[in-house]
C-alpha cells in the first residue's frame, strides 16, 4: 500500500510560546491544533545553574492545557539573548568545562521532571568552528540523558541558501549532533529586512538538511508571524487592516512591514507537507483567533490532506480566488482540482464559476457547459480543444472533460475569458485567480 502521511509519521505543527515576551492569554492558544508547543526560554548560567522562570505558573497551566489536547511540551534552553546580553558566551563557557556541562544537564533534566515536560530544544545561537566540539558534547550528553527518561530532544538550527551552502552554524554542525535530535526546527527567516523569509529559502533549507542526511520527516521548517523592519506581529497587522492577512507587505509607519501573509504561509505548509516533516510557527502568540488565524489555516490543510498518499499530495492543487482559498472537499462531491497528463490544471466547473458570480448550466444533449456573467457568455464543449466567448470560437490547449460524473474545465482559458488573470506557482502547485481591474 502507498504510504500516507498519517501512517508514516504525524506531520508536526509546532508553536513557539515565548512566555516572557508576550501577554497572550493561554485560552487563546489553540493547543488542540498543535502537535508540540515549545515554551521559551529557559536561561542557562555559566556555572551550570538555571535562571528561575519568571512565570512558572503560566508554564504549568500551559503544560496542563497542552497535555489535555494531546500536544507535547518542550522547553527551549537558551535563545539569542537574556536581559540584552547574547547567550552565546554563556553556552561556550558552560559547555567547555566537563563539570559545569554535567551540572547544567542534571539541572535541565530535573527541570523536565519537575514540570512533566516532554522534551528539550537546544537553542544555542550559534556554535562556530571553534566551539562546535563543545556544542557536540552538550548536545550528545543532554540527548542521551533525556532519552534515558523517555524524553525528546530537538534543536533550533539555521536555514541555508542552497542545497550545499549555508551559514557557518549550519555547515559546522556534526553528524553526531544531528543523530541525537529527534527532529530539527529550522529557522528559515531573518535573511534581511525586505524579504526576510521568502519561499525559496524554505525550499533550499529543506534541501540542505536532507543533503546533510537528516530524514525529511525530521525536518520542521520555521515560518515567521512577524514583520521586518517594523517587528509588528501578524495579529497587529490584521487588526490594522484585514486585507493585510493576504499580503506580504504593509505600508506601516514609521517603519514598513515585510512579512509572510496567509497565502505565502499556506504555500510553505504545502511544500513542507510534500518535502519535510512539519512547520514551526515563531511565535504562535502572534497569530489571530478568528478567520485569519494561521494555526487554523494549517490545521484545515493538514486535515484535508491527512489520508492522501505522498503521490496524491504531490499532485494536490490549491486554488486561491481573490486572495481567499477556494476549498474543494472530497465529501462535498464537487470534484477535486488536478494536473492532467499535459501539465494543465483542471478544475471542477461549478464551484469556482459560481464563486465569481457566473450562472452555470449544462446541456446534456449538446454536451456543453454555458457560463454567463455580466455581458460575457462562455460556452465550453466537452472533449473539444476550443471554447466560445460571446459566440467567437477560441482555440484552447486543453479540452474540458467529464470525470466521475463531474465536469472539469481548463482553468486558464475559461477564467481569462471572464477577465481574470491566472498565476501558477509550481513549487506549491497553487493557482491564484485574480480579477483584472480595467
Amino acid at each position: 500500500a502507498s504510504e500516507t502521511i498519517d501512517s508514516n509519521v504525524k506531520f508536526k505543527v509546532i508553536g513557539y510560546y515565548s512566555g516572557d515576551l508576550f501577554n497572550e492569554h493561554l485560552e487563546n492558544l489553540q493547543t488542540d491544533k498543535l502537535t508540540h508547543v515549545i515554551y521559551a526560554f529557559l536561561i542557562p548560567k555559566a556555572d551550570g545553574g538555571l535562571v528561575e522562570l519568571q512565570k512558572p505558573e503560566q508554564l504549568r497551566e500551559l503544560i496542563s492545557q497542552a497535555h489535555e489536547d494531546d500536544a507535547k511540551i518542550f522547553i527551549a534552553l537558551g535563545g539569542w539573548s537574556y536581559e540584552g546580553k547574547p547567550l552565546q558566551p554563556i553556552f561556550e563557557q558552560v559547555a567547555a568545562n566537563d563539570e559545569t556541562r554535567k551540572l547544567l544537564i542534571e539541572n535541565v533534566c530535573s527541570f523536565v521532571d519537575e514540570y512533566n515536560l516532554d522534551g528539550v530544544e537546544l537553542d544555542w545561537e550559534h556554535p562556530n568552528k571553534n566551539t562546535i566540539s563543545d556544542y557536540e558534547k552538550l548536545a550528545v550528553d543532554l540527548g542521551n540523558a533525556l532519552k534515558s527518561k523517555g524524553k525528546g530532544m530537538t534543536a533550533a538550527l539555521n536555514g541555508a541558501w542552497s542545497k550545499t551552502e549555508g551559514p557557518e552554524p549550519s555547515m559546522v554542525l556534526s553528524d553526531k549532533c544531528l543523530e541525537v535530535f529527534d527532529f530539527i526546527n529550522v529557522m528559515a527567516y531573518d535573511i534581511n529586512d525586505t524579504d526576510h523569509s521568502p519561499i525559496w529559502f524554505t525550499e533550499t533549507s529543506i534541501e540542505y538538511w536532507i543533503n546533510r542526511g537528516v530524514p525529511a520527516e525530521e525536518i520542521v521548517i520555521g515560518i515567521p508571524l512577524y514583520a521586518r523592519p517594523s517587528w509588528l506581529q501578524y495579529r497587529h497587522l490584521v487588526a490594522k487592516n484585514p486585507e493585510y492577512a493576504y499580503s506580504d507587505y504593509a505600508p506601516t509607519e514609521p517603519l514598513e512591514s515585510y512579512y509572510n501573509g496567509m497565502n505565502t504561509l499556506r504555500e510553505k505548509t504545502i511544500i513542507a507537507l510534500s518535502k519535510a516533516g512539519g512547520v514551526m510557527l515563531f511565535d504562535v502568540n502572534e497569530d489571530t483567533n478568528d478567520e485569519y488565524s494561521i494555526v487554523t489555516m494549517i490545521d484545515n490543510l493538514v486535515n484535508r490532506i491527512a489520508g492522501m498518499t505522498k503521490e496524491e499530495i504531490n499532485r494536490y492543487v490549491t486554488v486561491v480566488l481573490e486572495n481567499k482559498e477556494l476549498v474543494f472537499l472530497k465529501e462535498e462531491g464537487f470534484g477535486i482540482p488536478f494536473i492532467n497528463g499535459y501539465q494543465r490544471t483542471m478544475i471542477p466547473l461549478r464551484k469556482p464559476l459560481e464563486s465569481i458570480g457566473a450562472a452555470v448550466s449544462y446541456d446534456a444533449d449538446k454536451r456543453e457547459v454555458t457560463a454567463v456573467k455580466d455581458n460575457i457568455t462562455v460556452i465550453v464543449p466537452i472533449d473539444q480543444n476550443y471554447i466560445y466567448i460571446n459566440g467567437n470560437k477560441t482555440e484552447t490547449d486543453t479540452a474540458a472533460i467529464i470525470k466521475e460524473d463531474r465536469t472539469y474545465i481548463p482553468l486558464r482559458a475559461v477564467f481569462e475569458a471572464f477577465g481574470y488573470e491566472i498565476d501558477w506557482h509550481n513549487n506549491s502547485r497553487t493557482v491564484f485567480i485574480i480579477e483584472t481591474v480595467e
